[in-house]
């Protein structure tokens, strides 16, 4: 089987994953198609390179997934969990190629550093104060240069508050959801709160905002 990482990458991704501090654990879930087996193959080559990368995988229909929060209609579905099993409500919901792969590695290393570095300690305040159930939703293609910023912007919200679930959805292999949405342009971000035991749509943008502007999106989600 053709390697999906050539070994230009491959020397690159090690470099990048010296930046571990602790083990980190990636749960896949995937069901019997085409992108769950691309997925399963990505994170196969990925723990190759570093012993540190755990990967569990379970089906859709294993027992095990129902102690995770996910969206069991999106798959392939992977969380990014810590050495000790802990879920900082990182979810991907597709395959994370392209620019994607760059910020899925981030992701990795802020899990396994406990690192959140994208917010000055004003904005982590107010977004840690939050006191309601959020689900921020990012629309993301592979080819778009701007998303990974607002990914990686959602995912880091979702460490800093056990309320919150940051989300990467690839909007290619989606595109029902996507349509939903009305997703026409990514990176499209949607913030939702929960009310009631259901999600409500309480604000969305679409481009990668800088720090401020996000805090400010999320907050007025929130009021």
């Amino acid at each position: 089987m053709e390697k999906i990482l050539d070994k230009e990458t491959q020397n690159k991704v090690r470099e990048i994953l010296e930046k571990l501090t602790e083990p980190v654990q990636i749960l896949l879930v995937k069901n019997d198609g085409e992108y769950s087996e691309i997925v399963e193959q990505l994170l196969g080559e990925l723990k190759e390179l570093d012993e540190r990368i755990m990967v569990n995988i379970y089906h859709s229909d294993s027992q095990e997934i129902n102690n995770y929060d996910i969206e069991k209609d999106l798959l392939p579905a992977m969380l990014i969990l810590d050495n000790e099993g802990r879920d900082y409500r990182i979810r991907y919901y597709g395959i994370p190629s392209g620019y994607e792969f760059t910020t899925f590695l981030q992701n990795i290393i802020a899990v396994s550093n406990k690192s959140v570095d994208s917010f000055n300690d004003e904005n982590k305040e107010k977004l840690s104060q939050i006191d309601k159930n959020v689900r921020i939703r990012v629309f993301v293609t592979p080819t778009c240069p701007y998303c990974p910023r607002a990914v990686f912007a959602a995912h880091q919200t979702a460490m800093l508050n056990p309320n919150i679930i940051g989300e990467m959805i690839e909007a290619n292999e989606f595109d029902s959801i996507s349509f939903e949405y009305g997703v026409s342009s990514v990176p499209h971000t949607v913030i939702e709160v929960k009310e009631n035991g259901t999600w409500v749509k309480k604000g969305e943008f679409v481009g990668a905002y800088p720090e401020n502007s996000f805090v400010e999106e999320v907050l007025k989600a929130v009021e």
